[in-house]
């Protein structure tokens, strides 16, 4: 029997659209215009010679959610390439997902680190659980690639229930099925290996995924306990990638930054120690950056085009790719 896991319902995201839109979702409660954002400088300049915003000049990846459906019960994320310095963009649309399980945390986890293909959600859907053939989705072509659990593992019965990409290797996916085995695979192909069974007892496993690790952990049935430990509500380590510190929206470590310039924005602090804030007010997206211990956000580059849509949640904000 297929054990269905709602962990974060989208739902509230629709009811909350409004006032996610007229309040930042990054570091203040103050309202700001868009003429006059407070507490930065609206004017793009070249910055300081002591701030390197080289990182400004290459191809960043945003993943904005929004909601839909008559109850909002619809999660649908587009992944935008954005250069800041040019303001070129390149987005693409994934499918609508229901009772998404992904939180804010782990949506990192959603996309490989080569920035190359991206999943809808970790939780895995009841017929392709039934069918055994998963689709990745590109972020270089916009097209869908079937991958066929059973034909790769060469097992009959596997059923996969959940999914999430190794931040640590370019395209490799791990997969979880119902006997608790863990499969790594690559997206490009190749044959699947069996990485690991998940320990047996009073666990179970609810597609949790460490944040930082991808690693797969189990959760107590009559506890907050997570094995490993540490996992689940327990982790609030924050988000690294690239040697710097992902900041989705409403996340503590942007709210303890400067007030934002956006009304719903995220960000990423670089490997250098400058924070990088995007802004998604508009369907035209715009940056910002903050040198360490900075006190005012300095705008930069150049706006994209109107590419973003109406969004409920900004939970996803990549360097370009090492």
């Amino acid at each position: 029997m297929r054990r269905t896991i709602l962990r974060v319902s989208v739902a509230p995201l629709a009811a909350t659209l409004a006032a996610l839109l007229l309040t930042t979702a990054c570091g203040s409660a103050e309202d700001t215009t868009d003429d006059d954002p407070k507490g930065a400088d609206q004017t793009p300049s070249a910055a300081p010679k002591e701030v390197d915003t080289s990182a400004g000049e290459g191809d960043w990846l945003l993943g904005v959610t929004s909601a839909g459906g008559a109850d909002g019960e619809t999660s649908t994320t587009v992944y935008i390439t954005f250069n800041p310095s040019t303001g070129q963009t390149t987005p693409h649309k994934l499918p609508g997902v229901q009772a998404s399980s992904s939180t804010p945390e782990q949506a990192a986890l959603l996309v490989s680190s080569n920035r190359l293909w991206a999943i809808p959600d970790t939780q895995i859907s009841g017929a392709e659980e039934k069918s055994g053939r998963l689709k990745v989705y590109s972020l270089a072509a916009g097209n869908a690639k079937v991958i066929d659990i059973r034909e790769r593992t060469g097992s009959d019965d596997v059923r996969a229930i959940g999914w999430a990409f190794d931040p640590a290797r370019a395209d490799t996916l791990r997969v979880v099925d119902t006997k608790n085995r863990v499969w790594g695979l690559s997206v490009a192909g190749g044959k699947t290996t069996l990485e690991s069974t998940l320990p047996k007892g009073p666990w179970t496993f609810l597609n949790g995924f460490n944040r930082n690790t991808g690693e797969p952990f189990l959760e107590s049935i009559d506890s907050d306990e997570t094995n490993p430990p540490g996992n689940g509500p327990a982790d609030t380590s924050a988000v690294t990638r690239s040697g710097g510190t992902v900041l989705p929206a409403g996340s503590t470590g942007l709210s303890a930054l400067p007030a934002s310039p956006c009304r719903l924005g995220a960000g990423f602090t670089d490997d250098t120690g400058v924070t990088w804030a995007f802004c998604a007010d508009k369907p035209a997206l715009s940056t910002y950056f903050l040198p360490t211990d900075g006190k005012k956000w300095t705008a930069y580059g150049k706006p994209s085009a109107a590419v973003a849509p109406v969004a409920a949640s900004f939970p996803l904000v990549l360097p370009p790719a090492e």
